[in-house]
């Protein structure tokens, strides 16, 4: 397995506070299987607002203590380092001066929790333009879009491959998140999953679980496909199928309308 989205960086955002943190994170990964890890720490305008140097010093200090701990613990796992980076207006300045990619080409990029910008198509037009093709990192646990997933179907049917929490449909980070996780599912509108751990208590690593739960209700070829095939391809930075689709809510039932008179 590949774990496309994970915080074990230690001292570089709220994931691993320290290198002991990021060993423990490490060795649960290796337990549960994962051969791959991509660390990709949390990349916001306040990290860079005074230039990007002391985020660049950051993450090669925890690059450094990560692979001193792979090589001084023998352990059994490749890693690769990229960002999680927040949309901001310096996103140019980003992809022009900062190591942030993986597989020289794919952006894992994530959008506030509570909003949205409303000209995100444009937005995605301009990074696709420089030969950039933007992940969506865990659209199902934006609130705008559990409202209305629709506004999500267009980056989609744009080529953007989205990432799905393992926590989000393994029921660990709220209803709101597993409906919207679910409904993607149902709608062949999920390309990766990722364990978006940030410690061992309250964030885990579901890695294995999350295998689990896929093999059980879609079968092993659908769960090798998003932790590992897919995740693979991007590392090399080829292309991950993304067919178009639809997004529009299921039609109700005279039934279903009948009780939401009813209840009402």
């Amino acid at each position: 397995m590949i774990d496309i989205h994970n915080h074990m960086l230690p001292a570089v955002d709220d994931g691993a506070k320290n290198v002991d943190m990021a060993l423990s994170m490490l060795q649960e990964a290796v337990r549960q299987g994962v051969e791959h890890l991509v660390l990709t720490p949390h990349l916001y305008e306040a990290d860079i607002i005074k230039g990007t140097g002391d985020w660049k010093s950051k993450i090669e200090a925890g690059k450094r203590n990560i692979l001193a701990l792979l090589s001084e613990h023998n352990l059994p796992v490749k890693v690769t380092v990229a960002a999680e980076v927040r949309y901001q207006d310096m996103l140019p300045i980003i992809l022009e001066e900062l190591d942030v990619l993986i597989g020289d080409k794919y952006l894992l990029l994530e959008f506030a929790f509570h909003s949205v910008p409303n000209n995100l198509e444009r937005i995605i037009y301009d990074i696709t333009r420089k030969g950039v093709i933007p992940i969506i990192a865990h659209p199902e646990r934006i609130k705008p879009w559990q409202q209305d997933p629709q506004r999500l179907e267009e980056l989609i049917n744009m080529g953007c491959p989205t990432q799905v929490d393992i926590g989000s449909f393994l029921g660990t980070l709220g209803p709101n998140t597993e409906k919207l996780a679910n409904f993607l599912f149902d709608r062949d509108a999920v390309h990766l999953v990722g364990s978006d751990s940030h410690n061992l208590e309250s964030r885990p690593l579901y890695s294995k679980p999350g295998y689990d739960w896929l093999t059980e209700r879609y079968g092993i070829e659908y769960a090798d496909m998003l932790l590992s095939v897919n995740p693979g391809k991007i590392l090399k930075g080829e292309a991950v199928e993304v067919y178009p689709v639809d997004l529009s809510p299921p039609k109700s039932s005279w039934k279903d309308k009948l009780l939401n008179i009813i209840k009402s």
